[in-house]
């Protein structure tokens, strides 16, 4: 059952329980949430207001399943889009307010204020993760993939699977499970998998590829290295050979994230993307260099305009 990944630690923003023999503890755990000192985040679970409200979507996710782990027995295991959180599998969208698991070997679909159980549809399955610390059953990889490859939309799921690939989980396991779902969302989750590519860099890279299939562009080249004597290599996100043009995902993590940034402050970073993108145009293969942004993912007239207006065609 255990993995030799690493998974992504619990963010930082320790639970307070409410105790169940101390109904004193209990009531001035309520008044402070009362006050806004504290967040409730499930039935007697709650965390410091400014540190829960300071965390991301996906990480106060996190913290609500570590925080409920006394109340999922053995016979659950966390799946789904809890399941790609806990794994550092990205999930697109909004996250769900309760914590998604399977009952093993049962079909058992239920709901309640904090859980939502799902049917087993693979219950000859064995890949379980243990999370050592607590002992929290997990789906693993492969198991996580599926389910969202069958049960979300065809974007969500290229999100998920670029980056289960790019963990080096095998694809043909993946497929192989996908075959054995007898479920609606198994065509939808194929072409997921086909079209999913280990070479995406990131989340607004796997977005901007689906835009490029669903706006009929040419097939462009993942991860191309352009290389010059006496300088690094310049290793873009999208190549497109046929009409010379390099496009770039221009996320702001990377001017925004100190860790990213690597000392340099965020001046620095976008100096250094300036002569980067000076040296890219020098290449005599380049005729342009269209730069994209989150914003623009999901704004149709503008993203095409941008492409237009970089020459990359569209056939839909």
């Amino acid at each position: 059952m255990d993995d030799h990944r690493s998974f992504p630690p619990t963010p930082d923003c320790p639970v307070l329980r409410t105790p169940p023999d101390r109904p004193d503890e209990a009531e001035a755990l309520r008044r402070r949430a009362r006050s806004g000192e504290l967040q409730r985040i499930a039935h007697g679970r709650y965390c410091d207001a400014r540190q829960w409200h300071r965390l991301p979507p996906e990480q106060r996710h996190h913290v609500l399943v570590r925080s409920l782990v006394d109340r999922i027995v053995p016979e659950y295991a966390v799946s789904h889009r809890s399941a790609a959180v806990l794994l550092g599998v990205p999930v697109l969208g909004q996250l769900p307010d309760r914590v998604q698991l399977i009952r093993r070997g049962r079909r058992s679909r239920t709901t309640n204020a904090t859980f939502v159980v799902h049917d087993d549809l693979d219950p000859e399955s064995r890949d379980i993760l243990r999370f050592t610390a607590d002992g929290l059953l997990v789906t693993g990889f492969v198991r996580t993939a599926v389910d969202l490859a069958t049960t979300t939309p065809f974007l969500d799921a290229v999100v998920a699977l670029d980056r289960v690939l790019a963990f080096g989980v095998d694809r043909d396991a993946i497929e192989f499970g996908v075959d054995r779902r007898a479920s609606r969302g198994r065509r939808r989750a194929r072409r997921s998998l086909a079209f999913a590519d280990a070479a995406s860099g990131s989340v607004g890279e796997s977005v901007l590829r689906v835009r490029f299939d669903e706006y009929g562009t040419p097939p462009p080249v993942l991860q191309h290295r352009f290389s010059e004597r006496g300088h690094p290599d310049i290793v873009v996100d999208f190549w497109f050979p046929e009409q010379g043009v390099v496009v770039e995902f221009d996320g702001e993590a990377k001017y925004r994230d100190p860790q990213l940034r690597g000392g340099r402050t965020a001046e620095d970073v976008v100096v250094a993307e300036k002569y980067r993108e000076d040296r890219l145009r020098a290449f005599p293969d380049v005729t342009g260099v269209v730069r994209v942004g989150w914003a623009d993912l999901w704004r149709e007239v503008q993203l095409r305009s941008k492409l237009r207006r970089g020459r990359v065609p569209m056939t839909r």
